[in-house]
């Protein structure tokens, strides 16, 4: 039997009130007491390690909404909410979050944990439409370069919140992309949205570089440099720190333009990727060649070099391999996305994969969580 393991952030009479509940030997569920900050860590880092997080909002103190963002600020592979005691009032996101109330014993409590994990509360929504700009929440994923771990960069994630407080996901985002003026104008303001974080994140005492993406229509924006440019300059930061990832949601036709484009902003001090590749990646050779300091193998071809299946795994392990020494002879990094074990890890190590992104090292992260990963991360031995 697999326990329940609960992380629980609260002041003394509720630890009280959880430890009386579960006081009896081998009873479920066992209830993990951190401070908020640890909690903030633990949430970041090993998100799959527990069934929920009991909150006392007065004990999340300054870290309240970062503990929020971590659960109810998923989109998805969130790690449920119980509140303990009354909601917060005027915070949306907590319509219909679990409540457990005093006074408790352990059936309560597992009744609680059970309303906490329904699928009601985590149902997957439908793509919507894109609110307005002020609804985009930024996250930060980490990229670990595997020789030694060193964590050098992070992608920027951006995500929309619906009229109730939930996110709704990237697709809002992506499907709102219609035009290329307006991609132009959406990404201009992830842009400078990141970039305002940097203070609240102390980022700029941590040499870490932004990684956006960049869809064909944006790259193709005849503006596109001019603006980027201005974007930077008025944030004072040097043109290393910015980095682009070519995203494959639109298929690369007229390669000649895209070169030209991809040369110039290469030749401002930028540098860019080649997002989410797979073996069915259309004129995957031709763009190979072009300027990118570096390539992105999508998740779905990492998880299949980690199938069960000798035939799925073999396929997939040979295209990285191909990917990886081709890559390698041009000088390019190989980034694997999708990384949630130590095994794979290895297997990409391996593979002459080079930097590693997904649950393993970190989930995306809110402003305020990253500066402690990466304050927790540059500590390990």
């Amino acid at each position: 039997m697999i326990m329940k393991r609960v992380l629980a952030v609260a002041g003394p009479e509720w630890q009280s009130a959880l430890s009386g509940a579960t006081g009896a030997a081998q009873a479920e569920p066992m209830i993990e007491h951190r401070n908020a900050a640890d909690a903030v860590m633990l949430l970041a880092t090993q998100p799959g390690t527990f069934s929920a997080l009991a909150l006392e909002a007065e004990a999340g103190g300054p870290w309240l909404n970062t503990l929020l963002d971590l659960t109810l600020g998923d989109t998805g592979r969130a790690v449920p909410l119980l509140m303990l005691g009354d909601k917060i009032s005027g915070e949306a996101r907590l319509d219909g979050t679990a409540i457990l109330r005093r006074p408790v014993n352990q059936k309560s409590l597992n009744l609680a944990l059970n309303r906490a994990a329904s699928p009601r509360h985590f149902v997957h929504r439908p793509p919507e439409a894109l609110p307005n700009v002020d609804s985009i929440r930024i996250r930060y994923q980490p990229v670990v370069r595997l020789a030694d771990m060193r964590a050098g960069s992070v992608e920027i994630l951006a995500r929309a919140v619906a009229a109730d407080g939930k996110m709704i996901g990237p697709e809002a985002i992506i499907n709102a992309m219609t035009t290329g003026d307006y991609a132009m104008s959406l990404t201009s303001f992830i842009v400078q949205l990141a970039l305002s974080e940097r203070a609240e994140g102390h980022f700029d005492d941590l040499d870490i570089a932004f990684a956006f993406n960049l869809p064909l229509n944006v790259l193709l924006h005849p503006d596109l440099v001019q603006i980027i440019e201005a974007i930077r300059r008025n944030a004072g930061i040097r043109p290393e720190i910015m980095r682009f990832e070519l995203t494959e949601t639109q298929p690369v036709t007229d390669l000649k333009t895209a070169g030209a484009v991809i040369g110039r902003l290469r030749d401002a001090g930028y540098r860019l990727a080649l997002d989410d590749i797979t073996p069915e990646t259309p004129n995957l050779d031709a763009l190979l060649d072009l300027p990118f300091r570096a390539v992105k193998l999508d998740r779905s071809v990492v998880m299949e070099a980690a199938h069960a299946d000798p035939v799925v795994a073999g396929t997939a392990r040979q295209f990285i391999a191909e990917v990886t020494a081709r890559a390698g002879a041009s000088g390019k990094a190989v980034v694997a996305e999708g990384i949630e074990s130590a095994r794979t890890m290895d297997m990409m190590r391996a593979l002459a994969v080079t930097h590693g992104q997904g649950f393993y090292f970190a989930r995306p992260l809110p402003a305020r969580a990253l500066q402690p990963w990466l304050t927790h991360w540059s500590k390990r031995g």
